[in-house]
């Protein structure tokens, strides 16, 4: 069975790197306690302003191989667009950067791509940098979003307590994680993506109505990098809980290959963003968001279970 470790990525070493990251951070008095990392919250203007950043990651390897811009547009929008929403806030404008060997054709349609989805979700592209270094880049290119909205509502997950539901909004698929992992066992087995049941390439989902939701919930997760586990473990801390999520046909396929606890640990199994909502407000919330309640949340030191199909 194949690792995300053997794969040359190893999760803990980057929980310790982020860790080692945020004790450099400086704390201004304008900078706003946001407890589960998602975004950073800055407090000189009225509303205060939610920044954040990140990439698309080595699916877009892929992307380019077989041209999938739109995707590629999404994926990297999405992974910005989503955290700015787990942390509370509504995105209103990106940058981007662009690191690539050479300026060529893809660039152009890929920025093409990535205008007219933005603008689809309101948002503007107000800046933006390409810098062609061939010593560092050989045959891909490379992009990075960064991405500004206004705080809707600061969310109070310290106040997440036991009974709380757990809702999980579905996924496209795999998102954008777990992809070196996820090229390795489609190189090592020889996997043709085009014959796969799915669209391996779909683009990540965004979670643009959970804004409607923000004052009715107390915690967001964004689920990306370290999977189900890591995205619960952020908004819950030490808290237990019980899951149940459905099967789907991404999964079925991984897990020929990757052990199912693996997979809890690297990947969304899903649902790409989970919210934290007292019992009272669930009906309000799924009545706007059609979501399903996959699970609770349960005392500090209980059982932490996730059933997959059971």
């Amino acid at each position: 069975m194949y690792t995300y470790r053997d794969s040359g990525v190893d999760i803990e070493r980057g929980d310790s790197f982020s860790s080692f990251i945020s004790h450099l951070s400086e704390v201004p008095p304008w900078l706003v306690r946001e407890p589960t990392g998602y975004a950073a919250i800055l407090n000189f203007t009225d509303p205060p302003i939610v920044l954040t950043t990140d990439g698309v990651g080595t699916k877009l390897i892929l992307h380019q191989r077989y041209r999938r811009w739109r995707d590629a547009a999404l994926d990297l929008i999405a992974m910005n667009y989503n955290d700015i929403v787990a942390a509370g806030g509504e995105p209103m404008a990106f940058v981007d950067y662009i690191g690539t060997p050479n300026i060529n054709e893809e660039l152009y349609e890929f920025a093409q791509e990535l205008k007219r989805a933005l603008r689809e979700l309101n948002l503007y592209l107000v800046a933006g940098e390409t810098a062609e270094m061939p010593g560092i880049y050989e045959r891909h290119w490379d992009v990075v979003g960064f991405a500004v909205g206004r705080l809707v509502r600061r969310l109070p997950v310290e106040e997440i307590s036991k009974g709380d539901a757990i809702i999980g909004l579905r996924s496209t698929g795999f998102h954008s994680n777990g992809w070196s992992l996820i090229r390795k066992i489609i190189s090592q087995e020889g996997i043709d993506i085009e014959s796969l049941p799915f669209d391996i390439l779909a683009g990540t989902r965004i979670y643009k109505e959970v804004i409607q939701v923000l004052r009715n919930v107390k915690g967001v997760a964004h689920v990306t990098g370290g999977g189900l586990r890591r995205a619960l473990r952020r908004l819950l801390k030490g808290k237990g809980y019980r899951l149940s999520i459905d099967r789907s046909p991404h999964y079925d396929w991984i897990l020929r290959y990757v052990e199912l606890e693996e997979c809890f640990s690297t990947f969304n199994m899903g649902y790409g963003m989970l919210l934290f909502v007292e019992k009272s407000k669930v009906e309000e919330v799924s009545k706007i968001l059609g979501g399903e309640i996959i699970g609770e949340v349960l005392d500090e030191g209980e059982e932490r279970k996730i059933d997959y199909g059971g």
